[in-house]
């Protein structure tokens, strides 16, 4: 059955469409096109309609086909799709100030939103295949777990009062919480802007926990969709292209540049290998439109080594680091480190602060009983290694021989 809703920036109507079922939403017509998600409705792009521009932003808004126990968790929420859980919570999310007002409904932005307003656990629970209800009509769907992002588990939980997201990790080892934690670290001491994630142990399994840093006054917009807003033109890298679209959009292109070499610094440190263009973006307020920058680093747990084995470890951690693909600008550490003007801002970061924090690692690593007093002596000697290469890099531009050896 078809249901009509309008497309509400926190309480500026945006535009009007139509869900056919709960799959495919189709425009009726635009309310207020400055409002309009950014990136998404682009006239260069030939040959795709506005409703199929919203059909791909919408669906983006879903948990993702990828999400461990996604099947299972569906199937104990009674069958439903993944749109259908979009729809069930009015397409809200913790992440930006959109939603979708069914039409002949009386509700407010400030009687549903998550920043303000308890919420459901049910989906998060059925996520972590936790959920225990006695039958189908006891479960609550208004949830923001409805429009989470990533492959890992994750669950929101409300903790006296503010926002907390529980992530997950995988395979045997579950490292990537604790690649979190050390992230936030390392960029603790270096003063450079984060998140910061703390360890929460529950049935046996990890997590990294981390508070919400958007609120109905700051929202994130990734920096896909900011990619996405111009065109690109010809021979204009990616890195360029990308500064180019902030300044079009009124951001500072200079605090823009500082903030993106800071976040390519931390990952090359340690080596996260998953820094697409939908693991970083943007603030700005949603009722004035304001860019506030770069949002603080996030979701950094892809990284040091966390799906290789301690025998491949031990028999060639270099040829393992070696042959890493780095993202997203160049295929290298070494060489995003190179090209991008890190140099230019490695002066105010000290590194001098980050002496002993291997041995910072080596102790919440031990707090894992997955992973092995080797397994740990390993990736701490790398991380200092890291430190070393990557510091040499950005003092000389040059790279000595060792595990980024492979950059152009």
């Amino acid at each position: 059955m078809d249901s009509d809703f309008t497309l509400f920036h926190k309480n500026i109507p945006v535009l009007r469409f139509r869900l056919n079922g709960s799959d495919f939403p189709e425009i009726i017509d635009f309310l207020n096109k400055e409002h309009c998600p950014v990136g998404v409705f682009r006239d260069f792009q030939k040959g795709v309609s506005k409703s199929e521009q919203f059909r791909n932003w919408w669906k983006g808004r879903s948990i993702p086909s990828s999400r461990q126990g996604l099947r299972e968790a569906l199937e104990s929420l009674g069958n439903l799709t993944t749109e259908d859980l979009i729809a069930k919570a009015y397409g809200l999310s913790l992440s930006d100030t959109y939603w979708a007002k069914p039409e002949n409904t009386d509700i407010r932005w400030e009687e549903i939103n998550f920043f303000e307003n308890p919420f459901s656990e049910d989906v998060g629970k059925a996520l972590f295949g936790t959920l225990d209800l006695q039958s189908i009509g006891d479960i609550s769907f208004v949830s923001p777990d409805n429009t989470s992002d990533g492959w890992l588990q994750k669950k929101w939980i409300i903790d006296n009062g503010s926002r907390v997201l529980l992530k997950g990790g995988s395979g045997t080892e579950q490292q990537e919480p604790f690649n979190e934690v050390l992230a936030s670290e390392l960029c603790k001491r270096l003063e450079i802007p984060h998140v910061e994630y703390a360890i929460v142990e529950q049935n046996h399994r990890y997590y990294s926990a981390c508070r919400n840093f958007t609120d109905s006054n700051s929202e994130l917009v990734s920096a896909l969709y900011v990619y996405n807003s111009f065109p690109v033109s010809n021979n204009e890298s990616a890195y360029q292209h990308l500064l180019n679209c902030c300044e079009k959009l009124g951001m500072n292109k200079k605090n823009i540049e500082e903030s993106i070499c800071q976040m390519i610094i931390v990952d090359s440190l340690i080596l996260n290998t998953d820094r697409h263009f939908n693991n970083f973006g943007f603030l700005r307020n949603p009722e004035t439109l304001e860019w506030k920058g770069l949002a603080p680093i996030y979701d950094s747990g892809t990284s040091m080594l966390h799906n290789i084995s301690v025998p491949v470890l031990k028999l060639n951690a270099d040829y393992e680091i070696q042959n890493l693909k780095s993202k997203p600008f160049y295929k290298s550490f070494a060489e995003q480190l190179k090209k991008l003007p890190c140099r230019d801002y490695f002066c105010k970061l000290n590194f001098d602060k980050l002496k002993g924090i291997e041995d910072f690692f080596g102790n919440i690593l031990s707090k894992n009983i997955n992973i092995s007093h080797e397994r740990s002596d390993i990736l701490c000697g790398i991380l200092n290694e890291q430190i070393r290469i990557v510091g040499n890099i950005l003092k000389f531009n040059t790279v000595p021989h060792g595990l980024l050896s492979n950059s152009k």
